[in-house]
């Protein structure tokens, strides 16, 4: 397979500053996890796209998962138990004039208040019509140690 990029400058006039963007992408995947707290769709369709994909790795022995982003959604609003997800020190990747972004954290979760499992998250977003919204999931997780259970908030 073969990229071609075109012979075209991209004006750099009126593109946003790299750091307004970059707040823009993390308010998304903000929006996003607090939509998986409320377990609320109209929240979720806000931050995402229901065609888009998702990879979840939970931990062992449990298989990997993989569905659309709305098939996910439709399964969190029916789980009863309290959800908290969480991530930190995200390295953020913002691709302007291609309307696309990367989020790749370190990332928790709780279920009912404690500590059930722990790994990274990559966010995929893309601007449409104007509007950053997370596109595609991928995820890989462990069992949290002990220290973990205690430690991460």
């Amino acid at each position: 397979m073969h990229w071609i990029i075109p012979n075209q400058a991209v004006p750099l006039a009126g593109l946003p500053e790299p750091s307004d963007e970059v707040d823009s992408v993390m308010a998304v995947i903000h929006g996003f996890l607090a939509a998986l707290r409320t377990k609320n769709p109209v929240d979720f369709e806000k931050h995402c796209v229901r065609a888009g994909g998702m990879s979840v790795w939970p931990p062992s022995p449990t298989l990997p998962r993989f569905c659309t982003i709305g098939a996910f959604v439709e399964q969190v609003t029916r789980i009863q138990d309290e959800i908290d997800e969480r991530i930190w020190d995200p390295e953020v990747k913002v691709y302007s004039p291609g309307n696309m972004a990367a989020v790749w954290a370190p990332f928790r979760a709780k279920v009912n208040g404690v500590v059930h499992h722990v790994g990274v998250e990559l966010f995929v977003l893309h601007k449409v019509n104007g509007v950053w919204k997370v596109t595609g999931l991928a995820d890989s997780c462990r069992q949290p140690t002990e220290e973990e259970k205690m430690l991460l908030p």
